[in-house]
């Protein structure tokens, strides 16, 4: 269940880090961290398995650090709810970040969103309920390059919904051609996440949506106070925000609105999987069948004509020992051993064990990184959190050979004796996993005090790289995505 701020007693502690947006350690502000799991060990996740082998249904339990916070200043709270870096500490006034509502001005009213065959129902956090004016700001500011400092740059460049809502490429890059040091992880389903980006330091899409936005790589070395203002010379931004909010143009509402947006657009169900287990007992040849059972999935007690041996094949590859419920992730943190250097016995990114607390350090975490979902799988190429393995093929090899031998290597990683047939069988069915395709109509957005709107089109192409990706120091990772 995805944990929210409620009471004071229970606002999560601010620690300073250098940590980036999108995809993974940078240089503005960090993120609090979420609670810091081992690296080793997994837990299911959200939804069920039908007709699966069910992993144990233990969760693991972390504890929170308590931060004391004023309760009389309202702001704060409303900073420790949407986790964001900059507002931790800055130079943006509070009213930047939130502002009082007036419910006179709000002219909105709720969604009810229509969730694929094989996903359960979208729960909201209670601060950010769905609504229908809610989720058309935030495809406007989603798709907006003048959240950028210099208007090149949208979340749509790094999350493409035509791309498998990311970019398709090892290394992100940003503003003015820079390039960062993880690949982009995809938006879809992270509805249904426990927490963000390949280290999981966000514990939300709200919090999510405020790393990028000042990162000097992915969208410029601007303050929350930049981009706000910014945002408020454009009336037709002004005018939603107080339909939707009841305030002016903060980064409260933007966060909230892009959030909104993510979780209903970005879903992705009704796969030839969904079907399959929904009784269409043809929506998957025998192949991809063969595929699923050793993946971890029991296939239908109707499907009688399936010839394969289900007990001595079931779990094979060990795959549901993380990739598991509906979305296929327990959103956990492992480590596979990518990025791992023999000759120089370290990691090129430490992952999970860099946004620790002091206090919190588990070696275990040691190059770990969040569990991705394998739902369209087959769209959002390269593979890793370095963009390292171009396909499929190469993901299953990586697996087969039990990963690269490391001192920290998660103890369900191991070597399988699997066939090529087999190995093709993993990859049909995780291909079998793609759900149907999200078009997702540009919006035309609202023009700017010169009258000019720009054209949303144009910042789906990342700009032409002009910088390497920098090297990750070994414990604190600056720059990179």
């Amino acid at each position: 269940m995805r944990r929210y701020p409620g009471t004071l007693a229970t606002m999560t502690l601010a620690i300073p880090l250098l940590l980036s947006g999108c995809g993974g350690a940078g240089n503005e502000p960090g993120t609090p961290s979420p609670p810091a799991n081992s690296g080793s060990q997994g837990a299911a996740g959200g939804g069920s398995l039908a007709s699966a082998e069910k992993p144990g249904s233990e969760k693991a339990v972390s504890v929170t650090p308590e931060r004391r916070v004023d309760p009389k200043s309202l702001v704060d709270v409303v900073k420790e709810e949407v986790q964001g870096g900059e507002a931790k500490k800055g130079p943006t006034p509070d009213s930047y970040l939130w502002l009082p509502s007036d419910p006179s001005l709000i002219k909105d009213e709720p969604l009810t969103a229509a969730v694929p065959i094989g996903l359960s129902g979208i729960i909201a956090p209670p601060h950010n309920p769905l609504t229908k004016g809610k989720f058309e700001l935030g495809k406007l500011l989603y798709f907006d390059p003048r959240i950028s400092l210099d208007g090149t740059v949208s979340c749509a460049t790094c999350h493409n919904p035509d791309k498998g809502w990311t970019d398709q490429m090892a290394f992100s890059i940003g503003i003015e051609g820079q390039v960062g040091g993880r690949s982009a992880p995809t938006i879809l389903n992270t509805a249904y996440g426990q927490t963000m980006f390949w280290d999981g330091r966000a514990p939300s899409l709200e919090g999510q949506a405020q790393g990028p936005i000042q990162n000097s790589i992915e969208m410029g070395k601007q303050s929350y106070e930049q981009i706000i203002t910014r945002l408020r010379t454009i009336p037709g931004y002004t005018e939603q925000f107080k339909k939707v909010f009841g305030t002016d143009v903060t980064l409260d509402g933007l966060a909230k609105a892009i959030a909104a947006f993510e979780r209903v657009a970005a879903l992705s169900g009704n796969s030839k999987y969904d079907k399959y287990i929904k009784g269409d007992l043809k929506a998957l040849n025998e192949s991809e069948k063969r595929g699923m059972v050793l993946f971890g999935i029991r296939p239908s007690d109707d499907d009688v004509d399936f010839k394969y041996s289900v007990s001595q094949n079931l779990k094979r590859a060990l795959c549901t020992s993380c990739h598991v419920g509906a979305n296929f992730s327990d959103e956990q943190f492992h480590n596979l051993g990518i990025g791992w250097n023999e000759k120089e016995s370290k990691f090129a990114d430490l992952g999970r064990f860099v946004i620790a607390p002091i206090g919190a350090k588990n070696p275990a975490d040691i190059g770990a990184f969040k569990t991705p979902t394998v739902r369209d799988i087959a769209h959002t190429a390269p593979y890793m959190h370095d963009g390292s393995l171009d396909t499929l093929e190469a993901v299953v090899e990586h697996y087969a050979k039990g990963g690269n031998a490391n001192p920290h290597l998660d103890k369900d990683i191991q070597a399988l004796k699997l066939t090529a047939e087999e190995k093709a069988d993993l990859v049909a069915y995780m291909k079998a996993l793609d759900g149907e395709p999200i078009k997702v109509a540009l919006p035309s957005l609202p023009a700017g005090p010169d009258g000019k709107a720009p054209d949303p089109g144009a910042a789906l192409k990342p700009p032409g790289p002009k910088k390497a990706a920098l090297n990750v120091p070994s414990l604190h990772p600056f720059a990179i995505r």
